[in-house]
């Protein structure tokens, strides 16, 4: 998830550079998805894009069922979609902070819990969750992004605990 610039699109380089068919997820527009295609294909590298919003449990479920019968098996996820929205805590809206946890924490659980049922059925797979050292550090203006990457730290222990069984590597990083 948000492989179409930045640090995603970087991972799902590297990922694509070692043999992985790349799927690229974004929201905003099939422009920009299109866009980001055409960069990996440029760069050799086998991809095709779907639009879905992440933090839409109804569009994920239909989206991962698609994608794994016109691509195929999902091996390994990124799920590294994500928001910050610069506001003290004290002028930030509701609105605003609940956006940033269900990008940032819900959507990671969503994406997740509808890839892991092929790879518990496989006992083969890897997630990886894009935290960040705002999940151990404080910093003024960036409460919200902080609290769902500390959550997302923890989903994912409890992530790599219950799906180990299974032969799933659940990891976090903080870039």
């Amino acid at each position: 998830t948000g492989s179409t610039h930045g640090l995603g699109m970087s991972m799902a380089k590297g990922l694509g550079q070692a043999g992985a068919t790349i799927v690229v997820n974004g929201n905003s527009s099939q422009d920009k998805i299109d866009k980001a295609v055409a960069q990996y294909k440029e760069a050799g590298i086998k991809a095709v894009g779907y639009k879905f919003d992440v933090s839409d449990e109804a569009q994920v479920k239909e989206a991962i069922a698609k994608i794994e019968q016109e691509v195929g098996a999902i091996d390994i996820l990124v799920n590294n979609a994500g928001i910050i929205k610069r506001t003290p805590l004290s002028e930030m809206e509701v609105a605003d902070f609940k956006q940033v946890i269900d990008i940032d924490l819900v959507s990671p659980f969503i994406v997740s819990k509808y890839v892991v049922q092929g790879m518990i059925e496989r006992k083969s797979g890897k997630i990886i969750n894009i935290c960040s050292m705002m999940s151990a550090l404080g910093r003024n203006t960036v409460g919200a992004y902080a609290a769902a990457k500390g959550g997302l730290v923890m989903l994912t222990k409890n992530m790599a605990t219950e799906w180990a069984k299974y032969n799933i590597q659940v990891n976090g990083i903080g870039p």
